[in-house]
């Protein structure tokens, strides 16, 4: 989907798309249930708490799908939702899991075709779906940036989407987040610091939270890290 993203991401095929989802971990963190919270206002329609436990939709849009406003042609809102569901979670999911894939952009290209297999199976034909959606995907962001700091923003959700390659849109957006105490708002994107694999590893950086797992937190980069990723702003933990 666009999921209210800004730009026209390519598309995978559905058999690159479930090699990836299969790589070790992937399909995992995939399985995992998620909370589905519709209460507050998300710019581009959808998104991810940083943990990836929830997907995020924002409020007029959820409210718009259940009282029919927001529909595509031979969609339930049921299975409307659940589409948006099922890119946010494959998206999170192919980017914290243990693939060749460690940015936003590349795991979005993944996400929208998992979206786009979900909706064939509907029967509806995935171009017809992008299009009767693209208008009201436009209006979620333009509410948001027109809205400020009136915004009802999550301080726990994932800013990735916004921080990778910004336009003007993103920019503002990212600032209203900021304003609203969104933590990941304020860190730098995976792609700005070439995170992947490299000569050292996060579990022996000064910025890998503490914690359990291969999985945590970072004190610069956007989103979840690996224990065996690395990026160019390394800094080795004090001896």
């Amino acid at each position: 989907m666009a999921t209210g993203h800004r730009t026209k991401a390519g598309v995978k095929s559905a058999a690159e798309m479930y090699q990836v989802l299969g790589e070790r971990d992937t399909s995992k963190l995939y399985s995992r249930p998620v909370k589905i919270d519709g209460s507050y206002d998300i710019a581009y329609v959808g998104g991810n708490s940083v943990d990836g436990k929830t997907v995020y939709i924002d409020r007029e849009f959820y409210e718009g799908i259940k009282c029919g406003s927001i529909a595509v042609r031979g969609i339930d809102p049921r299975d409307l939702i659940q589409a948006i569901v099922e890119h946010e979670h494959t998206e999170h999911a192919i980017d914290v899991g243990d693939n060749p894939v460690d940015t936003y952009g590349a795991a979005h290209e993944y996400a929208t075709a998992k979206e786009h297999k979900f909706i064939t199976q509907l029967g509806v034909d995935p171009r017809r779906y992008e299009k009767e959606l693209d208008k009201p995907l436009r209006d979620c962001a333009k509410r948001f940036i027109a809205c400020g700091n009136r915004v009802r923003v999550p301080h726990d959700l994932w800013a990735g989407p916004y921080l990778d390659e910004p336009d003007e849109d993103a920019k503002k957006i990212l600032r209203i987040m900021r304003a609203k105490g969104v933590k990941d708002a304020s860190k730098v994107s995976k792609f700005e610091v070439h995170y992947g694999m490299g000569p050292e590893q996060c579990a022996d950086c000064s910025m890998f939270n503490a914690g359990t797992g291969p999985i945590r937190e970072c004190d610069l980069v956007s989103g979840m890290v690996r224990n065996n990723r690395w990026c160019e702003r390394w800094s080795p933990k004090d001896k």
